[in-house]
């Protein structure tokens, strides 16, 4: 049972050391290309104190992810729960990244009296955590398997030591045994 209750304390640890991490990008260049751990979150420096509108590209036409209008932030439904922008940064935070987060994005500029100064192209790869990958082929099931089999090892040598412990009582019962024997010969004579 206390195999059981390492492993499942070790999974626990494992996963609290490798958590995707934070990913901080600028999108303040013409282009620019971002990776993005999977369940991760990234920060994406855009301007600030400009009107902004940031659209994700799909087949079917482009998809408003956020909007800044006269320090009013709109966030679609769809990343509202995750999504964030600090105006006074001019920050972008998106979180809990999916594969389906991956993509073209454009950020338009606009001056105050709402006319496209700019546009700026943002490819964000959402990619597999790799590290966590290898963590667990080679380290947690490593260590795991060493854990095993060291709880193997104190089995058995508990199991030796009842085993040698009712050998010695069955012996001293038996010379007990023997000893009332020959007492009891020693009265008959």
């Amino acid at each position: 049972m206390e195999p059981v209750i390492l492993l499942v304390a070790l999974a626990g640890v494992s996963n609290a050391f490798f958590l995707a991490g934070e990913t901080q990008c600028s999108a303040t260049q013409d282009s620019s290309v971002c990776s993005v751990a999977l369940g991760g979150s990234v920060c994406i420096q855009l301007m600030k104190g400009h009107q902004l509108q940031l659209k994700k590209k799909l087949p079917a036409g482009p998809m408003n992810v956020f909007s800044l209008k006269k320090d009013r932030v709109t966030i679609h439904e769809a990343y509202r729960n995750r999504t964030e922008f600090l105006i006074s940064s001019g920050t972008l935070k998106m979180t809990k990244m999916a594969m389906s987060d991956s993509g073209q994005y454009s950020v338009d500029v606009f001056d105050a009296d709402g006319i496209n100064q700019r546009s700026i192209n943002v490819t964000l790869d959402v990619q597999e955590n790799v590290w966590y990958i290898w963590y667990i082929w080679y380290i947690l099931i490593p260590v795991c398997s060493v854990v095993a089999a060291l709880a193997i090892v104190v089995l058995c040598c508990c199991v030796c030591c009842k085993v040698r412990r009712r050998r010695k009582t069955g012996r001293k019962q038996l010379e007990v045994g023997l000893y009332m024997d020959s007492l009891k010969e020693q009265d008959q004579q």
